[in-house]
Parts: C-alpha cells; structure tokens; sequence
C-alpha cells in the first residue's frame, strides 16, 4: 500500500503494555481491537475522496494493521495499484488528486479518540 508518510503517536502505550503484563496475549488484541474502527472510518474516507476513472484506484483502497514491535501498532491505508502514489502525490506530467492525506486530515483526531475509547474499554472490561 502507498504510504503516505504520516505518523500519529499516541503517548502512554508504554505504561499501558506494563499494566497489561498479566494479560500477556491481550495487548496485541486490545490494540488490534482499538484501532479496527478508525481504519475503517480512514478506509471508507479515502474512498470517497479518490478520483474515479474506471474505479479501480477506490475498489483497491483497503486497510491492515500492521504489528509492530514493543509498544508499536501500525495501521496502513491505501491501494497496492502501482499508480495510486502518483494520483496522490501527482508526476512531472500531472498534479496530484490527493485522496488518502485529506482523510488523514479530515478524520486524525477522531481515529485518536475511537483508539483512546477502545483501549479504555477494553481496560474497563479486564478490570485495569
């Protein structure tokens, strides 16, 4: 997928992994949990936002969460087209229909807060 080089850090997810070490395998659900609505929201945006020729650039749009490593959750938006990066960031030839940096615009503080609301309800639920 086309990574359009935005990185949102969300403070804490260190001390939370710790608080989290009796429940060693429910980090990476939790997070996973967390996260899978706002992608969705960011999935959904860029779709309505990219241009539209034959509709294949907005049929490949979809969204994954990446593991990371430590206190590290990566979730990626975008298309594997190979001409999606130049429809959002444009060539020497055309300039750019961005579709995926909007979104991320559009809708960062409410991905946060869905994140923030799904950890404090899974921590609610397991009693932390």
């Amino acid at each position: 997928m086309a990574d359009p080089g935005v990185t949102i850090k969300v403070e804490g997810l260190e001390e939370l992994q710790k608080a989290l070490k009796k429940f060693p395998k429910e980090w990476a659900k939790i997070a996973n949990q967390a996260l899978k609505p706002g992608m969705a929201v960011l999935e959904s945006g860029a779709k309505k936002e990219a241009p539209v020729d034959t509709g294949a650039l907005r049929s490949s749009i979809g969204s994954e969460i990446v593991k990371g490593s430590g206190s590290e959750i990566i979730g990626k938006v975008g298309s594997t087209l190979s001409y999606a990066p130049h429809q959002e960031y444009g060539t020497i030839y055309q300039p750019g229909k961005p579709y995926l940096r909007p979104t991320l615009k559009k809708e960062k503080n409410r991905v946060i807060k869905m994140f923030e609301k799904g950890i404090a309800k899974a921590l609610k639920r397991l009693g932390l």
